[in-house]
C-alpha cells in the first residue's frame, strides 16, 4: 500500500469539505469519516491536468479484486448525488468509494469495509481524458 494517494485540487477541496461536515453532523459513520479524513490530509494535492488517468478520481471507471475471495466489481466513482449502483455509478463516500480514491492502478488496498476488513488490486481505472490535459 503506497505512503499516500494522490488527489486533483478539485476532489480534495470538495472532499474535505464534505467530510468537515459530516464530522459535525453525523456520527453513525464517524470511524469512516475520520479515516477518510486521514487520508485527506496525507493525500499529494495535484492540479487535475497532472495527475495520471491511472489513479482514481472522481469520474474515473475502476474494476477492484478482493485478494481474499477473487470477487470483481467495476463502477464509476461519483459524488453521492450521483451515485447508481444500479447503473454502475458508486458514491466517493461509500466504504469501496472512499478505500479506493487516490489509489492507482495496481495498488494493493487494505480498507476496513462493513463484515471486516478487505484486501483489494486496484486491476484497472479508466479517468476520461479533461479538455486541460489536451490543450497543452
Amino acid at each position: 500500500m503506497p505512503s499516500s494517494i494522490t488527489l486533483t485540487t478539485p476532489d480534495h477541496a470538495a472532499l474535505s469539505a464534505r467530510v468537515a461536515k459530516l464530522l459535525t453532523v453525523e456520527s453513525k459513520n464517524r470511524t469512516s469519516w475520520l479515516r477518510l479524513r486521514e487520508e485527506l490530509e496525507r493525500a499529494v494535492i495535484l492540479p487535475a491536468e497532472v495527475v495520471s488517468p491511472l489513479v482514481a478520481r472522481i469520474g474515473s471507471t475502476f474494476t477492484v479484486r478482493d485478494l481474499d475471495t477473487g470477487e470483481r466489481d467495476t463502477f464509476t466513482l461519483s459524488w453521492p448525488e450521483q451515485a447508481d449502483v444500479d447503473h454502475g455509478r458508486l458514491s466517493v463516500l461509500t466504504p469501496l468509494g472512499t478505500a479506493v480514491i487516490g489509489y492507482a492502478r495496481g495498488d494493493e488496498i487494505v480498507w476496513a469495509m462493513p463484515g471486516g476488513e478487505r484486501r483489494l488490486l486496484l486491476e484497472a481505472v479508466d479517468t476520461p481524458v479533461l479538455e486541460t490535459q489536451t490543450a497543452r
